[in-house]
């Protein structure tokens, strides 16, 4: 130990100082301990609550929900709703001792389109979102159901599940009320038909029908058959009335009177020449075509499409057209007979007059490809009132097909060789649906648009 200390104040000075760091850190003369900052975190989910929450590593629960103890930090979140994508989403805690989330999800989707004939309200899900069409309307996956509903018409229900990315369309043809048609006659207790299709009640009678165009018709024995066109709208009842006059002409049938006409024309086709005058007894002829309906009341074996009752008999050969009309007491017309019927007396080219109009007529400018019921072009009868006698089907008549007398042409197809045909048919142009138009095959041929209408000897 050097000179001039003391051990002594050396122990003294090493108490002195250990006693006054036990006093500081007893009476904190040091400082205390910060413990951490606890936050409470509200967790919410749009536009659905009810997703699941996983946060600092644990499952929280479901949105909303409120998360105690976090300490400020950035978390990952992650969370959970069916129907919506998954979401993951990074957030920062502050030392905010309160704080609130909201989390947007995103829901899965697919769209769909509904259409119908006619326009017409949609609900889906019981709301309504507008009239039809709607166009891609996107929805959220899921089940879902609709109506269709208009006034005129059955509604439509449908359902159907939508799928994620699904691009759905629906389109749909309404079904319209049926209407009631009430037919009056005078005389009363007449015969019906509808469309050429016999009725089972008379008149006075109200039938219940389905929208469309209807041509009816009544008749009385010693009366001549009545007929009105009558278009019928969807849940609109209608009433016609028709008035018969006194007569003789058998029902379906009209009287064509007698007297002159002039036959074939010099400027058209050889085999129509030369036009003359003819003078014919008076006769009466079918009004339409033989249907589907009679010709299989008497040739059981006849076949036809399903809902095509009343539409022209085809495929009928010359000879089953002649056995037909002599079972039922009748005859095949002439040439000249269906000539006069289908022209009249003022030489018009169609039966119609001279112009010509796709919408007046079924040839193949029609572009139907097919036929129609008799009568479907009501609007457009020969002068006589005959009906589809241009287009449609062609129609056998009685002659052999031979050069007309003064016509000095000789060809091979000419003689007892070919029966002839009148009229077109609609897989023919408007050439061939010319009042004077010929058209020949043989008499065993029974193509697919080959028909026939019926003649009668006028009674005294």
């Amino acid at each position: 130990m050097k000179p001039g200390y003391s051990t002594k104040g050396l122990v003294a000075l090493t108490l002195t100082l250990g006693a006054f760091m036990g006093l500081c850190a007893g009476c904190g003369c040091w400082g205390k301990k910060e413990e951490p900052v606890q936050v409470a975190v509200l967790i919410e989910s749009v536009p659905e609550s009810g997703a699941s929450v996983l946060m600092a590593g644990h499952d929280q629960g479901y949105t909303p929900v409120t998360i105690y103890g976090l300490q400020p930090g950035s978390y990952e979140v992650i969370m959970n709703l069916d129907r919506y994508r998954r979401k993951i989403e990074t957030v920062t805690v502050t030392e905010a001792l309160e704080q609130k989330f909201t989390m947007e999800m995103e829901p899965i989707v697919g769209d769909v389109t509904i259409s119908s004939t006619p326009e017409a309200e949609v609900f889906l899900d019981g709301e309504l979102i507008g009239k039809t069409p709607i166009l891609k309307k996107v929805l959220q996956v899921g089940s879902y159901s609709y109506e269709i509903k208009h006034p005129d018409y059955y509604p439509v229900k449908n359902d159907f599940l939508m799928e994620e990315n699904f691009k759905l369309e629906f389109e749909h043809e309404l079904r319209p009320m049926e209407s009631q048609l009430t037919v009056t006659s005078r005389p009363s207790s007449a015969n019906i038909w509808l469309n050429n299709i016999a009725q089972s009640q008379r008149t006075p009678a109200s039938i219940v029908l389905r929208p469309g165009r209807y041509l009816v018709s009544v008749h009385s024995e010693g009366f001549v058959q009545a007929d009105s066109m009558v278009v019928l709208e969807a849940n609109a009842p209608q009433t016609v009335h028709l008035e018969m006059s006194p007569g003789k002409v058998p029902q379906g049938m009209v009287l064509i009177p007698a007297g002159k006409f002039t036959m074939g024309t010099n400027e058209q086709s050889p085999d129509e020449r030369p036009a003359r005058e003819v003078d014919l007894p008076g006769f009466y002829i079918d009004r339409f075509e033989v249907t589907n309906q009679a010709y299989k009341k008497v040739v059981s074996s006849h076949t036809f499409p399903k809902g095509q009752d009343n539409f022209p008999a085809l495929g009928i050969s010359w000879t089953e057209a002649l056995r037909y009309c002599e079972a039922i007491g009748k005859r095949l017309p002439t040439e000249a007979e269906w000539e006069k019927a289908a022209r009249g007396s003022d030489k018009r080219i169609y039966p119609w007059g001279d112009i010509f109009s796709p919408q007046m007529s079924n040839t193949k400018e029609t572009e139907l490809g097919m036929p129609t019921r008799v009568g479907y072009f009501y609007a457009t009868p020969s002068t006589h009132g005959c009906m589809d006698m241009a287009g449609n089907a062609y129609e056998w008549v009685m002659d052999w097909y031979d050069a007309y007398p003064g016509n000095p042409d000789v060809t091979k197809d000419y003689g007892q060789i070919f029966r002839i045909l009148r009229g077109g048919s609609f897989l023919t142009e408007k050439f061939e649906a010319r009042t004077s138009a010929r058209h020949f095959d043989r008499m065993d041929s029974g193509r697919r648009d080959y028909g026939f209408r019926c003649a009668m000897d006028a009674r005294e």
